[in-house]
């Protein structure tokens, strides 16, 4: 599906970017899933928080950094070039526009694009104030562009406010857990209500089962569903701990909820599970369903088929989706036991084996 907003960025990229005598940073997150362009400019460094967008970035041989959006690196007043599509959550976006302005050069340029519904252009508004210039919109139907040159230097006090971006400080809901998160994750600041809802299934799922011995947390968020189970009496026998997911806030925060929790676990960044290689007596899995901006339904069938691939033969898979996702149908031809556990109008959870 073709994003207008990226497709700007990515013509202002080719277009601006050919001095080999200049910086350029361009910062992606999942809205360039479908849009990574042909680039291999050695003066282009592509900052994503997405781990499959950074392996096909580094495919193309471009100079690539996957984290959080970490910019303790860049020094002030370093960059000629910034190129950023605007992100879905304000403080990212908040982020990498003060980013944007400490690091680029005085005469250096931002280009930023965006939808009319992503606020786009009240963050042009805001950064041009800041960076003293003229706030010159370009409108093309639903998507909001701009070009902006940096006039002046940057003020901390006068920064956009990011929420503490970086900070990691702990989930304030009253679930009896020890977690932390921080934004840059979907649902950061609370216990989605459809991973607690399968966490109340575990017990009925081992009723007549062997505890497990090996565990996988596919798309594991901060770490939610890998830490109640470990609060859980089946987790006794657990002796393989693996957490992965394709963010990298996700893959911080998973980090250090593990580490306050003291579980000795593997936190590994992928692609829906794709590099994992493990056999899982139990795989917990609350898939996204929403790819870059859109629903996208080829995201279940890749979590469902990486969850056939590692799980153990006699292992058991759980799953919670929304209620509208057509899940049974989508595993039919993947797994041989396929339940339905519990449905309560929002979420549903099934288990599924082969």
């Amino acid at each position: 599906m073709s994003d207008q907003a990226l497709d700007w960025i990515v013509n202002a990229l080719h277009t601006n970017t050919k001095q080999s005598d200049q910086q350029f940073v361009w910062c992606t997150d999942e809205n360039a899933l479908n849009g990574l362009p042909n680039l291999s400019h050695s003066n282009l460094q592509v900052i994503t928080n997405r781990w499959d967008i950074a392996e096909q970035a580094k495919s193309r041989q471009l100079q690539t950094q996957f984290s959080d959006f970490d910019f303790d690196h860049q020094g002030d007043c370093t960059l000629d070039g910034f190129f950023y599509r605007i992100s879905k959550e304000k403080p990212l976006a908040h982020h990498l526009l003060n980013q944007a302005w400490r690091c680029l050069k005085i005469g250096g340029k931002l280009w930023l694009s965006g939808f009319k519904n992503d606020g786009t252009k009240t963050y042009i508004e805001k950064i041009a104030t800041l960076l003293g210039c003229e706030k010159v919109i370009k409108k093309n139907g639903p998507v909001y562009s701009a070009q902006l040159t940096k006039n002046v230097h940057f003020n901390l006090q006068q920064q956009l406010d990011t929420n503490d971006y970086k900070l990691i400080r702990p989930i304030s809901e009253n679930s009896g857990l020890s977690l932390v998160s921080k934004p840059g994750l979907f649902g950061w600041n609370k216990i989605d209500a459809g991973s607690a809802l399968l966490i109340t299934q575990l017990d009925s799922v081992f009723a007549n089962r062997p505890a497990p011995q090996t565990f996988v947390d596919l798309g594991c968020g901060y770490g939610y569903l890998t830490i109640a189970t470990a609060n859980n009496k089946i987790s006794t026998g657990i002796t393989s701990w693996i957490l992965t997911d394709n963010n990298a806030a996700a893959l911080q925060t998973a980090k250090e909820n593990l580490r306050i929790n003291q579980i000795n676990g593997q936190v590994i960044g992928a692609d829906a599970g794709s590099s994992l290689h493990a056999k899982a007596d139990l795989l917990l899995c609350n898939p996204p369903f929403h790819q870059g901006f859109s629903v996208d339904g080829d995201l279940t069938d890749k979590f469902l088929a990486n969850a056939r691939r590692l799980l153990a033969p006699n292992g058991i898979a759980v799953f919670v989706v929304n209620q509208f996702i057509p899940l049974e149908r989508k595993a039919a031809p993947l797994f041989r036991q396929i339940k339905l556990l519990v449905d309560n109008g929002s979420f549903k959870v099934i288990s599924l084996s082969l």
